[in-house]
Formats: C-alpha cells, sequence, structure tokens
C-alpha cells in the first residue's frame, strides 16, 4: 500500500459516523474484498489499522489490500445484520466466512402463490414470495425426500398455468396415483390446499401433527361411507408413521430446535446443522467452509449462523449452538423477526442437549475428513485426542519418542510415527546419543529433538501435529527448549508419565487425568508403548553387538554366558576394568580365581 493511498484511507476514516451500518473493503481493481457489519462504524473499521502485531494473519492480509472503502449507514444493528447477508451474496468477498459453493446448495421450493402450488427441487433463491425449505448439504438425499413426498402426497408436477379446463384427460403421474389432477378439476382448490399444507408439515418435521390430522381425515370419510378415498389417506398416514419410525427420538416433550457444530482444520471448517423437530431427529445437513483463516470461533459461528438462516425459512424456537456466536443478542432478534416468534442461541454445558452437540461435532469431523480424501476408521479417536488437549486441528501426523540406556551406557532415542492413527513404520527413526555422559534423561531427549528440528527445518519432511513424550515434565521442558533453540515452534508437546498415566501438556501448568477407559489416553499410551519398544529393542542390538567382540574373549575361563553376566552387571569393559578383583569375584559364578585372571587379563600391560 503506498502512502498516498495510506493517507487517503486515514481521511476516510474521518469521514465514518458513530451510528450503526455495513461497511465495504475494497481492493486496487475495486473489487469488494470484504464486508462487515458494526455497531459504531467509526469504531470498528478503525481497530482494522492497528499495530501488525495485534492483528492476525487474515485481517492483516486483508488491510494490506484494502485501497478504499465505502459504508452504508443504518437505523440499528439488524439492518445492519441484514444488509451485511446481502451483500455477501451479491459480492462473495474473498475475505468473508463463506460455505462452499453456497449459491449450488439445493434447496426444495413450495409455490405457494401459485393456485395450484408445486414443490420441486432449486438451487436459485428468490424473492418470489415461495417457501423454501433448507438448505441441505446433500442434492441426493433431497432428490429421495422430494420422491417420498410425492409417493405420498399427490402434488402436481407440471408447470402448466391454465388449470382446471388445460386438459382433455390426466397424465401418467394421476394414473398412477401421484397427482391429484388438477389439470382436469379432479381437485378443487380447497381440497388441493389443504394437501399443500400437509405437505408443509412434513417437511417442517411435524409429523406428530400431520399423523392427526390425517387421521381425523380419515375417520370422516370413512364415516361418509367414503371409504375408497378412506383408504388412501390410511395408507399415507402408514407411511408417515413408517418415516417417525425412522427418526431418532431425543426429546419426548417433542420440541423444535437445531443443533450447530462447527470443526476445523487447517485453513478449511465444516459447520453441521442437526435439525429435530417434535423431538426428533429431522436430518443432518453438512457445510464446507473453505479458507477459513479466521481462528475466533465465536466470529466463524456468528457468520456461519447467518449465510444459514438468510435463505433458510424453518427457523426453530432455540438453536443450540457449540460456542456463543459473536453479537448473540443480535442474531436472536433478526432470527425472531425474520421467524415471527420468538428465537433464542443457546450453549449447552451438559446433559442430553449437549451430547446432541457433540454428536454434531462428530459428523462435521467425519465429513472435514471424508471431504480431505483421508480414511475415517481412526477418526473417533484423533478427534476424542484433538478435544482432550485442546488442540487447534487433528493430529493426522504424531511423533512420538522415547530414551533407552543401563546406567548411561550405550543411551539411544527413538522416534515412532503415527499418521491418521496407524503406526507408520517406514518413518520410525534411531538416535545414538553423542553428546550426553551418564545418566541425564532430559539431557538425552534434549539431544534427540534437536537433531529432528534440524531434519525439519531442512523442509524435506513433513512437520508433525502433535509430539508425545515418554516422560513428565521435565522431559517435556526439554523437548521444547530444544525444538525452540532451532527455531521450530507451533507443535504441541506432551508428555506421558507411566506412574500414574497423566499427561503433562507445554503451556499447560497443571496435568490432564482421563479415565483408564478413555479412547485418548490409550492411543496415547499405545503410541507411547511403541516408541518405548523400539527404543529397547535398538538398545538391546547395540549391546548385543558390543558383546558379541571383547577383549574378554581372549582370558582364560570367560565364556560367552560368563561375558554377559559381566558386561550386564558393569554396564561396559571399562566399567570391569575400574572394578576390583573382589567386586569382580562376587558376581554369581564368576569366582575368585577366575575373578583374578579377568583382572591381569584387562590390566596387562
Amino acid at each position: 500500500m503506498s502512502s498516498g493511498q495510506t493517507d487517503k484511507l486515514k481521511e476516510r476514516l474521518k469521514e465514518l459516523p458513530d451510528s450503526p451500518g455495513v461497511y465495504l473493503m475494497k481492493d486496487q481493481k475495486e473489487r469488494v474484498i470484504y464486508v462487515g457489519k458494526a455497531k459504531v462504524l467509526k469504531n470498528r473499521v478503525r481497530s482494522y489499522f492497528q499495530s501488525a502485531e495485534n492483528l492476525d494473519s487474515k485481517t492483516v492480509a486483508l488491510v494490506s489490500r484494502i485501497v478504499s472503502i465505502d459504508y452504508i449507514a443504518t437505523e440499528n444493528e439488524v439492518e445492519a445484520l441484514m444488509l451485511e447477508n446481502n451483500l455477501i451474496k451479491e459480492y462473495r468477498p474473498k475475505y468473508n466466512v463463506r460455505l462452499k459453493d453456497d449459491k449450488k446448495y439445493p434447496f426444495l421450493k413450495l409455490t405457494v402463490k401459485e393456485r395450484f402450488p408445486r414443490l420441486f427441487l432449486t438451487r436459485i433463491v428468490k424473492n418470489d414470495g415461495s417457501e423454501y425449505f433448507g438448505p441441505y448439504g446433500n442434492a441426493g438425499s433431497v432428490r429421495r425426500t422430494l420422491e417420498l413426498i410425492r409417493n405420498i402426497f399427490p402434488l402436481r408436477t407440471c408447470p402448466s398455468t391454465k388449470l382446471g379446463s388445460d386438459r382433455e384427460r390426466e397424465c401418467l403421474n394421476f394414473q398412477i396415483g401421484r397427482c391429484s389432477g388438477p389439470c382436469t378439476g379432479k381437485i378443487d382448490e380447497q381440497s388441493y390446499a389443504s394437501l399443500v399444507r400437509q405437505v408443509r408439515l412434513f417437511l417442517k418435521g411435524k409429523t406428530g401433527r400431520l399423523r392427526r390430522i390425517l387421521e381425523k381425515r380419515m375417520d370422516y370419510l370413512s364415516n361418509q361411507m367414503r371409504y375408497e378415498e378412506a383408504s388412501v389417506v390410511r395408507d399415507q398416514i402408514a407411511a408417515i408413521s413408517r418415516i417417525s419410525e425412522r427418526q431418532h427420538a431425543v426429546d419426548p416433550v417433542g420440541g423444535d430446535e437445531d443443533v450447530v457444530s462447527i470443526v476445523y482444520e487447517g485453513i478449511s471448517a465444516c459447520g453441521v446443522v442437526m435439525r429435530i423437530r417434535d423431538g426428533r431427529i429431522l436430518g443432518s445437513d453438512s457445510f464446507m467452509i473453505p479458507d477459513t483463516v479466521e481462528k475466533d470461533s465465536s466470529r466463524v459461528m456468528s457468520s456461519f449462523l447467518q449465510l444459514y438462516y438468510h435463505t433458510s425459512m424453518d427457523i426453530p424456537g432455540l438453536i443450540q449452538a457449540q460456542v456463543m456466536p459473536e453479537d448473540a443478542d443480535v442474531l436472536a432478534e433478526w432470527l425472531s423477526a425474520k421467524r415471527g416468534k420468538s428465537t433464542r442461541i443457546a450453549v449447552p454445558s451438559r446433559g442430553g442437549r449437549k451430547k446432541l452437540v457433540d454428536l454434531a461435532e462428530k459428523n462435521a469431523m467425519m465429513k472435514l475428513v471424508a471431504d480431505s480424501g483421508r480414511s475415517s476408521s481412526s477418526i473417533s479417536v484423533l478427534a476424542g485426542l484433538k478435544k482432550v488437549l485442546g488442540l487447534n486441528s487433528t493430529p493426522f501426523r504424531i511423533e512420538a519418542f522415547d530414551i533407552s540406556n543401563i546406567q548411561g551406557t550405550d543411551a539411544v532415542g527413538s522416534m515412532v510415527v503415527f499418521e491418521n492413527g496407524r503406526a507408520r513404520r517406514n518413518g520410525y527413526r534411531h538416535f545414538r546419543i553423542r553428546t550426553v555422559e551418564g545418566m541425564d534423561d532430559f539431557a538425552m531427549m534434549a539431544e534427540v529433538l534437536s537433531r529432528r528440528a534440524g531434519a525439519l527445518k531442512s523442509g524435506k519432511q513433513r512437520s508433525p501435529d502433535l509430539i508425545v513424550i515418554d516422560g513428565g515434565r521435565g522431559q517435556v521442558n526439554a523437548a521444547v527448549k530444544a525444538l525452540s533453540v532451532n527455531d521450530i515452534s507451533g507443535i504441541p508437546v506432551v508428555g506421558l508419565a507411566k506412574r500414574n498415566e497423566e499427561i503433562h501438556m507445554a503451556g499447560y501448568a497443571g496435568v490432564i487425568r482421563l479415565s483408564r477407559r478413555n479412547e485418548a489416553l490409550r492411543f496415547l499410551q499405545r503410541m507411547r508403548d511403541e516408541a518405548h519398544r523400539f527404543a529397547v529393542e535398538y538398545h538391546r542390538k547395540l549391546r548385543r553387538r558390543k558383546i558379541s567382540t571383547s577383549e574378554l574373549d581372549g582370558i582364560d575361563g570367560i565364556g560367552e554366558k560368563r561375558k554377559i553376566k559381566l558386561l550386564m552387571e558393569f554396564g561396559s569393559l571399562e566399567g570391569i576394568r575400574k572394578a576390583g578383583i573382589d567386586e569382580i569375584a562376587s558376581i554369581p559364578g564368576i569366582g575368585t580365581r577366575i575373578a583374578g585372571k579377568v583382572y591381569g587379563g584387562l590390566h596387562e600391560e
């Protein structure tokens, strides 16, 4: 940004009013790159132009591209929110949170303004007086729903506007019972309107109320001895009952609510909306949110709710969110005005509703992993690990480290790698300790992590999402310091102490204690134990190699068994050399005579 542009922006900031409104930030090509709302325009826009140290990476990138700023003042925050939604839909700014291909998400459109309304799938929402149900995350499921509705409720599908006398005979759909025949006057407007009301109840998940209405209708027709019509209604009731049985009941009181969770992974995220109507899970839709550099979860939740309910006509009285969205009061007021009744937003902390939020979160994670092309077989435990450790992203690649030595001799380190929840053996590494003398596990761990950091700095190997250390707070601190000295940061480090299986996490002063049955703890134990096994295996290999050739081999009376006993007891040939004859003789199976030979053999000039 040139100094002239900076001066121009500073002058523009002085012109901003102290009122609610919407601001539009543009680049040098006059493209709108960000749209935002504000309670006080002057304060909100000025907040972008502070020291870069106080801004996140996304905001820094945004500010560097701003050339001009426009604004539209509004009467209040709710008006600003509505205008912001419309402008985001129109301009699709680069730096706003947006749904992946949000213009293409499918809806079901009910043309209630027509004399004989139709129901069909559309991807274009217009302000034409029709009712729109959606958006839905999957076009295939919408088509199946539409097919089901047409089997139960015979609405017309033809686009003809000349109804009542337009045809001499009915179409094939009428012949097979999938159209009520309004084109030839087989059904009057009042009866057809009743059919439309039933479809509306079905789409809103009010199957209990719909079933009661149909049961009254069946009884009436039976009393009128209109048995053929009554049998059609009976079949409708049976079909609706079968659907209700497949829907999972979550609330015996029969409430209406939406459950919303968002899961983040790198610069992508996935939002899930679980619709509950009459106490039953009606459906769940997932929406990808690409390029989400924004890390403020409350802000992303607010943007997601705005995008989803901007076109949705089915707004419940309660929205259970994973986190409280930014400007929740304004959102609730907007949703209430849109619905015509009060709508509130809550964040459950326990009980059945918290479990529903967790279920929505799990679905979002599975969708996110599926979209990335990864296998979902281990996603549950990885998502659980992310949650209990409070990580920003799912640890798809984890590296676990351990040290093995006996009294400081032949010390080695090991690194094992787990990707997508499974061991990746071609990534395993051994380390021979070179710089540490004696028994200093902390220094040994620091050496291993320093050498690993050197390999990561080359850029030829992928950095792990999580590092697991076999040990407690001391080992974790040593690892973190080694990484920091080598300019490696941002990788979470945890240690798992064997005694009480407590988790020590870098940057967290306390300890994390999990149930022994917790899947995340068991997964950490599995990685820790694998690193330990790999280290011990290498340590034994080195000791066997060292034992296989030794100065002891030329001493009379020392065979393989006695040699191993001596080396295991004293740790090394140097340790035996430093020992006296009595110490050597105290080893079972050696004795004074053999001890003298050993001492003499090792101290020959």
